[in-house]
């Protein structure tokens, strides 16, 4: 998965440089989208049945190798009467006003879940990488 949100990506170099703090994240929530997003422009995020929407908390392990990978389960059921057709992921911050860190496209994208269905994330299905 993912890649750097532009906006975030030039907080963290800024970062780096000594030119602003960087905010730190208290918590993260992984949205489902039914486009792929860029790093410029957010995907459409799932309204659905069955999604809540501002998407569901998600933790991750600790980085290694710089990469981190999702370090518990998260799962939705499908409780519209159609077919989920999901393209793209965002990782969220959980701040009053949440900004988007980073994001990436669902291997075999689109992803269809019928009606009735789960979607699941397992422990360390998403990972979240800067090579």
């Amino acid at each position: 998965m993912a890649m750097f949100d532009s906006a975030d990506a030039n907080a963290v170099l800024a970062s780096v440089l000594g030119v602003t703090a960087y905010t730190a994240v208290t918590g993260t929530h992984i949205r489902l989208g039914t486009n792929t997003p860029t790093a410029t422009s957010n995907m459409t995020e799932l309204s659905s049945s069955g999604y809540a929407a501002g998407g569901s908390s998600i933790s991750w392990s600790t980085p290694s190798g710089q990469s981190a990978s999702n370090s518990g389960a998260v799962s939705w059921t499908n409780g519209s009467g159609s077919s989920w057709s999901l393209a793209g992921v965002e990782i969220w911050d959980v701040a009053g006003t949440p900004k988007r860190h980073l994001f990436g496209a669902w291997t075999s994208e689109p992803i269809v879940i019928a009606a009735g269905n789960i979607f699941a994330v397992a422990t360390a299905g998403v990972t979240a990488s800067l090579l």
